[in-house]
């Protein structure tokens, strides 16, 4: 069989994520939100779970809402960041979504 990662992804949370520097381009975008495939995974997370935020998508009204994923089960054993970019790069995979970048 082959190996299984189950991860949750949960959109109904109060956190909000914004730039340390609101006039760096290099890390907003022209609404100031932060930049889509921005990720933390420090900090604010659980300290002993995997788990990170991840916002994959531009701001277009408002503040950007990231999603909160929590890997469950792992046994393809992802790195962090591999894991991470899985997941940003499979958001891109819905035809009609076009506000990503």
């Amino acid at each position: 069989q082959p190996p299984v990662t189950f991860v949750v992804v949960q959109k109904r949370h109060h956190t909000r994520l914004f730039a340390n520097n609101h006039h760096d381009k290099r890390s907003v975008d022209r609404s100031g939100n932060i930049l889509p495939g921005t990720v933390v995974d420090s900090k604010i997370c659980h300290p002993t779970e995997f788990d990170f935020y991840l916002c994959s998508h531009a701001g277009i009204q408002g503040t950007s809402h990231p999603a909160h994923y929590h890997v469950l089960w792992d046994e393809n054993n992802f790195t962090a960041d591999a894991l991470q970019s899985l997941t940003n790069n499979l958001c891109y995979t819905y035809a009609r979504c076009t506000q990503s970048e």
